[in-house]
């Protein structure tokens, strides 16, 4: 005979379908974490955007340069930077 916790735990199995399984970033590259961050950090200067700048998307483009989304205090910006980690471009939208 099995424990009651066991039974009760044996009950709360879960299994993920196949939507659940893919990931956001299954549609294409990404921007490494240090190129998002470096983004992320001149914008802050060049925008004034203070600390509370967060990269929220990225993706390549088909030049090579990625392209980061970024969440500012008072609205977005996109940075496109290299993979070398030099900035091309820092835009509000």
């Amino acid at each position: 005979m099995l424990p009651i916790a066991a039974l009760a735990l044996a009950g709360c199995r879960t299994t993920a379908t196949p939507d659940q399984q893919s990931t956001v970033r299954s549609g294409g590259e990404t921007a490494p974490a240090d190129l998002q961050l470096a983004c992320a950090s001149d914008a802050a200067t060049r925008l004034n955007g203070g600390n509370n700048v967060l990269p929220i998307s990225s993706a390549r483009d088909p030049n090579g340069l990625y392209r980061v989304g970024l969440q500012l205090s008072a609205g977005q910006a996109v940075c496109v930077i290299d993979q070398n980690g030099v900035i091309q471009t820092i835009e509000k939208v």
